[in-house]
């Protein structure tokens, strides 16, 4: 029986390599480039081992681990992240969610490594060390630059969860892809059970006419307004202000803001 692996990255080419590693082991690799179709690729799991990046888009790579261990809860299969910031994070790997830790380095010396690691993995399976280290493919110390990155990420997370208001981002299929602190107090659930869930998921059904219809009215609507209405929320009448979210001009998704919440 074919085994299978799911490998997460936004790296094309880092994609194909560790796919193609992996096919040379016996293994069929499902091949996702962020978070969100991550999540939805866990719908063809349970995996044999899963692979993921830190820094993804859309989702981010502890989020989507969160999802994982929810959705996989009673299965075991090693996750592993395997990131170019993981040397960055070392004091944080306990709250990181994968089973074993991988940074990238040079290509050559990095198969070696995998290899090495996956042979271990198939030839003793059992459960994950209990102690967290990092497999490192030597001369890997951590980078300026990328810790001024993950510091940046985790300032407009915070920013975003000190708002008054909630905050649900879409992707351009209405999905959600993020929550800030406020919105998931009002909708009463955690952000992992949100992640790429559709949107109409978080609102009484009685207002998803009003929520589709405030979604189309806005899309391809990069600089020209919002579109709003009332709506009822776990006994809070709030003002939902859906907007379109645009990148270098391009309609990105939507943000949908919901006044008069708070944290």
């Amino acid at each position: 029986m074919t085994r299978t692996a799911l490998v997460v990255d936004s790296d094309f080419f880092f994609v194909e390599f560790l796919a193609g590693l992996l096919a040379k082991r016996g293994y069929q690799a499902c091949k996702a480039y962020d978070g969100k179709q991550g999540i939805a690729s866990l719908d063809n799991g349970p995996y044999d081992i899963l692979f993921a990046d830190l820094v993804l888009p859309k989702v981010d790579g502890r989020q989507f681990f969160k999802v994982v261990r929810r959705k996989f809860k009673d299965q075991s299969f090693p996750i592993v992240a395997l990131s170019g910031t993981l040397v960055e994070q070392m004091d944080d790997l306990d709250t990181i969610g994968a089973d074993y830790f991988i940074a990238k380095g040079p290509m050559e010396k990095l198969a070696v490594h995998l290899n090495e690691f996956m042979a271990g993995i198939e030839n003793q399976p059992g459960p994950p060390p209990a102690e967290k280290k990092i497999l490192q493919t030597g001369g890997v110390f951590p980078r300026r630059d990328a810790m001024e990155l993950l510091g940046s990420l985790e300032f407009y997370q915070a920013a975003v969860d000190c708002l008054g208001v909630g905050v649900l981002i879409l992707d351009t299929d209405t999905r959600i892809i993020n929550a800030n602190a406020a919105a998931l107090s009002i909708v009463d659930r955690p952000l992992v059970d949100l992640l790429n869930r559709p949107i109409w998921d978080a609102f009484p059904p009685n207002r998803s006419g009003e929520l589709i219809s405030a979604l189309k009215g806005t899309a391809h609507r990069c600089h020209s307004g919002h579109s709003a209405f009332f709506v009822g929320l776990k006994g809070r009448m709030l003002r939902a202000v859906v907007s379109p979210l645009c990148l270098n001009d391009l309609p990105s998704g939507w943000v949908v803001a919901l006044e008069g919440a708070s944290a």
